[in-house]
C-alpha cells in the first residue's frame, strides 16, 4: 500500500518526516483500507484486505462493518465481498467541481459542437442519476436547452446509459434496484431486463444511444470518458433532434466524431488505453 501506514502505534519510515502526534491512526486505517478497492479489484473479502494493509482480520471488521453502516460500503451477503457504493463519489464531487475533466473537456467539446452544429454536454453520476458539468451548444440551434447542474434520469439518457455501463458489471443489480423507472415517453426502457442488456449493448459498442426515450423527438449519443485510473470519469453527449442524429446518413459520422473526442479528452486525464482496454 502506498501513502501512510500505520503498525500498532508506530509509522513506516514512509511517514517519518511527518509529526506522529497530528496523525489519527484511525483515519488513516480508514483510508488505508478504502484504497485497497481499486479498478483491478473492486469486491474484497476481509481476509483480503487484511492481507494487503497487514492489518488483523478483527480490525479490518471492524472497519469495514462501520463504513457499510455509514453507507460508503456495500456487502454481497452471497459472495461475503465488500465494494465501494456509489456514496463514495459525493465525496469527489467537490473537487471534480474545480473538476480536472470539465476544463480539460471544455475545449474539445466546444470544437465538437461547431464541427457537428449540435449540442454537446459533459455529465457526472450523482446515485443513479446524472448532473451536467459543462455544456457547448449552438445558440441559435437550441430545441431544449441544457443547463449546468441539471440532474437528468439515468436510465432515459445516452449519457446516464454509459456511467452505468462502465460501473463494475458486479454493482449493476444493485444500482437497477435503485432506479425508479417511470416512463418519460412511450419509447422509454422500464423493463429491468431490457435495460440491463443495454448497458451490456452500450459496454460492447463502446457508446450508447437515446432515442426518444426522455423527450419526443429528441435523442442522443454519449461515449465515456475515462481517468488516469481507468475509471468512467464522465460521459460525453451530443443531442439534437432524433431526425438530425439518428435517422440520418450522418449518424455514423456523429458516432465517429464523438468517440474521437471521448478519446482525447480521456487522453488527456492520463487514460493509456493500451494499458486498460475500457474502449
Amino acid at each position: 500500500m502506498s501513502g501512510i501506514m500505520l503498525k500498532g502505534n508506530a509509522m513506516t519510515d514512509e511517514a517519518s518526516d511527518i509529526k506522529e502526534n497530528y496523525i489519527v491512526s484511525s483515519l488513516v486505517r480508514g483510508l488505508n483500507i478504502l484504497s485497497t478497492f481499486t479498478v483491478r479489484k473492486p469486491a474484497l473479502k476481509v481476509s483480503e484486505i487484511a492481507e494487503m494493509t497487514g492489518y488483523d482480520q478483527a480490525t479490518v471488521y471492524r472497519f469495514v462493518y462501520t463504513l457499510e453502516k455509514l453507507g460508503y460500503l456495500v456487502r454481497d451477503e452471497e459472495t461475503k465481498r465488500y465494494h465501494q457504493s456509489i456514496k463514495m463519489l459525493t465525496i469527489s464531487l467537490p473537487a471534480r467541481e474545480g473538476i480536472p475533466v470539465r476544463e480539460i473537456a471544455l475545449p474539445i467539446m466546444d470544437d465538437l459542437s461547431n464541427l457537428v452544429n449540435e449540442t454537446v454536454t459533459l455529465d457526472i453520476l450523482d446515485g443513479v442519476d446524472v448532473v451536467t458539468i459543462a455544456v457547448a451548444e449552438i445558440l441559435n440551434k437550441v430545441f431544449y436547452r441544457s443547463r449546468l447542474g441539471q440532474h437528468s434520469p439515468s436510465y432515459c439518457t445516452s449519457r446516464g446509459k454509459v456511467l452505468l455501463a462502465y460501473q463494475p458489471i458486479e454493482t449493476w443489480d444493485r444500482l437497477i434496484d435503485k432506479i425508479e423507472f417511470v416512463p418519460q415517453t412511450d419509447r422509454t426502457i422500464v423493463d429491468l431486463g431490457l435495460f440491463r442488456e443495454e448497458l451490456m449493448r452500450t459496454r460492447q459498442l463502446g457508446y450508447a444511444i437515446e432515442d426518444g426515450e426522455l423527450i419526443v423527438g429528441l435523442s442522443s449519443i454519449a461515449a465515456p470518458v475515462f481517468d488516469h485510473h481507468g475509471f468512467v470519469a464522465a460521459a460525453i453527449n451530443l443531442s439534437g433532434l432524433s431526425m438530425q442524429i439518428l435517422h440520418t446518413e450522418k449518424t455514423e459520422y456523429y458516432i465517429g466524431e464523438l468517440l474521437k473526442s471521448a478519446r482525447a479528452i480521456s487522453v488527456k486525464m492520463g487514460y493509456l488505453p493500451d494499458l486498460f482496454g475500457n474502449n
